[in-house]
């Protein structure tokens, strides 16, 4: 009787071995599955975080880029447009300091007035042909003041002018100046269309007081072609004279072999002469009131 007591004592024993080890298997799971569980549940954490974080530092990040950008494109738009579009300006040209001073009509508004690239070389007497005068400026405002201006002017940048009126103190309005500066446009435009080919429209060449040259010094024409010379002078007088017997060195004047010598008389500022070229050649003439200062033109007459 006691072997099977002990067999169920051992199998009790047995027994409980088997419940006992299953009784530890199922803690461990448990145990394991609750460490998974915390895991999962950082994790989700730190995704959660990350999520909320993310986007505010990308934000963080980002706008001020954006915001910072935004001035420099609008500055360059700007920049851009000033170069771009035209302006016009109407107003009274004088010489007072380094740059030439346009001062608005009706206004006291200054701007001191540079030459676009090429211009004076192309035209050298621009400014100095419209001294005094009310003028028509095209152009566009430059990036800088000039800082030797006292009051610190805005500078303009001179594509064009054209004089409205020879003194500053015009009784027309500037709309009927403009107007008339329209109209002698559209004449000349017109008058260059219906011309015949092989003649062009009269060339001009002004005559300066102030720095005693022609302008242009020299130029090119065909033969019958007529020049038209202009005192735009505001106090000189001058001659366009092609008579080596008038001038006070002969040799300054040159004709072509067979053309005739011409001589336009003193000329009071704003009066003009007029010279058609028939014979082909160089032509040298002067002013004989200014020779002396080298006041001598040359025009070349092609077949």
């Amino acid at each position: 009787m006691k072997a099977p007591r002990r067999r169920e004592q051992q199998n009790t024993s047995i027994g409980g071995m088997i419940v006992s080890t299953q009784v530890s298997t199922e803690r461990h799971m448990v145990r394991r599955n609750r460490g998974e569980s915390r895991i999962k549940s950082v994790c989700v954490l730190l995704v959660c975080t990350l999520g909320l974080l993310a986007p505010g530092s990308a934000v963080a990040q980002g706008t001020p880029r954006t915001a910072a950008a935004r001035p420099g494109a609008a500055a360059g738009s700007e920049q851009k447009s000033a170069g771009r579009f035209l302006t016009q300006l109407d107003g009274c040209l004088t010489s007072d300091g380094l740059m030439p001073k346009l001062t608005l009509f009706g206004s006291n508004k200054i701007y001191r007035l540079e030459a676009r690239e090429m211009l004076l070389t192309e035209h050298p007497l621009t400014f100095a042909n419209n001294i005094n005068a009310l003028v028509h400026v095209t152009g566009h405002l430059g990036p800088l003041a000039d800082t030797y201006d006292p009051c610190n002017s805005p500078v303009f940048i001179v594509n064009t002018i054209d004089k409205l009126a020879t003194a500053c103190d015009a009784k027309a309005s500037i709309g009927q100046l403009r107007k008339q500066l329209e109209k002698s446009r559209v004449i000349a435009a017109s008058g260059r269309s219906t011309a015949p080919a092989r003649i062009k429209p009269a060339v001009v060449v002004n005559m300066t007081g102030e720095l005693l040259v022609f302008e242009p010094a020299v130029i090119e024409i065909r033969a019958g072609q007529t020049v038209t010379w202009t005192n735009s002078s505001s106090r000189e007088v001058h001659t366009v004279t092609a008579d080596p017997r008038q001038a006070t060195n002969g040799q300054d004047v040159e004709l072509p072999k067979g053309a005739q010598p011409f001589d336009s008389g003193y000329m009071k500022p704003g009066q003009t002469f007029q010279h058609t070229f028939r014979t082909p050649g160089t032509y040298r003439y002067v002013c004989t009131l200014h020779e002396v200062q080298h006041m001598i033109g040359t025009i070349i007459v092609k077949p």
